[in-house]
């Protein structure tokens, strides 16, 4: 039973170092173009914030020019005290003609995942995020909005 439990831990720490090493990757055509405007969006059980700690959503969209390259820097943002600390989030942005690209995973031992895309490209003028993992905030994650000006 001890060699069990031991297994276990030493299993648990591996993965958590392999995912650490992956976590920073990017799967985007633009992964190595300088982004024209990179957006800071804070996640926790409560919702997404910007950087000044300003709820976001449909009454408070982010703005982004159309045809730019946009980076969205997803931060997991649990306080240490919250019982959604050992949550796991991952965001994805989708369009209404069904586009959509998802961020790596976010938590305590991944902090950031970005994204990058085109804004408006093929017509599109609005795009929504949500986490698609089932989490203690899901509530609260599926109403970033992003609109093309």
């Amino acid at each position: 039973m001890r060699e069990r439990k031991f297994s276990f831990v030493v299993l648990v720490t591996v993965l958590a170092l392999v995912f650490g090493a992956f976590s920073g990757s990017v799967v985007s055509v633009f992964a190595d173009s300088k982004p024209d405007l990179e957006l800071i969006v804070k996640v926790n059980e409560k919702g997404f914030f910007d950087e000044k700690d300003k709820l976001l959503g449909p009454k408070n969209p982010l703005k982004v020019p159309k045809g730019a390259i946009v980076k969205v820097v997803f931060v997991f943002d649990e306080g240490v005290k919250s019982l959604a600390i050992g949550d796991v989030h991952q965001i994805a942005i989708t369009a209404d003609d069904s586009w959509t690209v998802e961020s790596d995973k976010i938590w305590f031992f991944n902090g950031k995942s970005k994204v990058t895309f085109v804004a408006g490209e093929n017509g599109r003028t609005q795009y929504r995020g949500y986490c698609i993992i089932d989490c203690i905030g899901m509530d609260h994650l599926n109403n970033l909005v992003i609109h093309v000006v």
